[in-house]
């Protein structure tokens, strides 16, 4: 009895000693075989990226080599293997757009819009695309979500660009109070920085403000006295207003900083260089207020022989016309009043009487140039101190 019992537990002992070595021999192969799985499913992975990565990076190239119809192959491939990238799937979207897919290239960005709004990046991309489209109301919607929206990196600097690009586009559309208040937004936001009021200044003068443009080319002239891009710009805006000393002396420092300077700088055009002679002209014969009256009242009068040349020049050239214009007949009455005769002594004596004669040269000069045409020489620049009274006023 006990014979067999030893027997029946030697058995037993080894039926168990070959099923766990069965087990840990099945345990073994299953590790090693999940190992090889796990190491090639890895390996696929990292192959799919490394293509993609690879496709992705042939897109970039091509994008920046100008050939977006490569591009887009490229970038498609690359989203095959890597579904769902987002960069990938911005530079597909931007390589459309390159290659003229506009259609395309925009309902691609508004799918990715679809999942972030508020990108700034995207909301601009289709603000441009919707300008192309001449979708103007959704281009201006879209530039102001980008100017509100998230961007990576230095966020104000991107949201100022944008604004100044919104204020381009306005401008192109003819937009001018709209593009001023963004100009104006802009610059308030920005820091106190020359290339920047250099750029707003211009984009101002488009806007049709010139004052505000004038401000901007002060601030850069208070930092840097001798930038030569202000000076002339504010001696032609300083002119235009009929301040023709401040334009006279801007634009003779401009000429002079130019001649002083070894840059390669712009050359002083001739419209600067006419507009500098006439500035000196005209302060050599305008009567200005700040005179000395008997300097002032000596150039009234030679301003009025020159008027009444120019009246009777235009009225000899009418002459022979059927009829005169009603507005050459109220000047013939006017030059028959005592302004056309007041002499010297009267008007030393009477302020009064001096703008009464001035008011007699402006309107020669004005109804001339709209009967017998543009005139000449000093008659020209009493024409525009015509237009500018205020450059009298001291």
């Amino acid at each position: 009895m006990t014979v067999e019992t030893e027997e029946f537990s030697s058995m037993k002992r080894k039926l168990i000693l070959r099923d766990s070595l069965t087990f840990l021999s099945l345990l073994l192969v299953t590790v090693v075989l999940f190992l090889i799985t796990l190491f090639l499913f890895r390996s696929f992975v990292s192959h799919r990226q490394e293509l993609a990565q690879r496709w992705s990076a042939r897109g970039q190239v091509s994008l920046n080599a100008g050939h977006p119809d490569q591009a887009i192959v490229a970038l498609r491939t690359a989203l095959s293997y890597a579904p769902g990238r987002r960069d990938y799937e911005l530079l597909l979207a931007q390589a459309l757009g390159d290659a003229g897919h506009t259609d395309e290239s925009y309902n691609y960005y508004l799918g990715l819009w679809e999942t972030q709004p508020g990108d700034g990046l995207i909301n601009l991309k289709l603000a441009r695309l919707a300008a192309k489209k001449n979708d103007t109301q959704t281009a201006i919607n879209y530039y102001r979500a980008s100017i509100y929206g998230t961007w990576e990196g230095d966020g104000t600097v991107r949201r100022r660009e944008v604004r100044l690009e919104l204020s381009k586009y306005l401008l192109a559309r003819h937009d001018l109070a709209s593009a001023r208040t963004e100009l104006l937004i802009a610059g308030g936001n920005a820091p106190d920085d020359t290339a920047i009021a250099l750029t707003l200044a211009p984009l101002l003068e488009q806007a049709n403000v010139p004052r505000d443009a004038l401000t901007y080319y002060q601030k850069v002239l208070t930092q840097d006295p001798k930038n030569q891009t202000a000076l002339e710009a504010a001696a032609r805006l300083e002119y235009d207003s009929g301040h023709f000393e401040d334009a006279h002396r801007m634009m003779e420092q401009a000429i002079r900083e130019h001649k002083s300077d070894d840059s390669n700088q712009e050359p002083i055009t001739p419209g600067d260089k006419e507009m500098l002679d006439n500035a000196s002209r005209i302060l050599a014969i305008a009567p200005l207020k700040k005179l000395p009256n008997d300097e002032r009242v000596a150039r009234i009068l030679k301003a009025r022989d020159l008027a009444k040349k120019r009246f009777d020049a235009c009225n000899t050239q009418l002459s022979t016309a059927s009829g005169s214009p009603s507005s050459l007949q109220d000047l013939r009455a006017k030059w028959t009043s005592k302004e056309a005769t007041l002499n010297r002594t009267v008007l030393l004596n009477d302020p009064t009487e001096q703008d009464a004669t001035m008011l007699l040269i402006f309107d020669t000069e004005s109804q001339t140039a709209k009967i017998c045409g543009a005139p000449t020489g000093d008659d020209a620049l009493l024409l525009l101190l015509a237009r500018t009274p205020k450059a009298l006023e001291p």
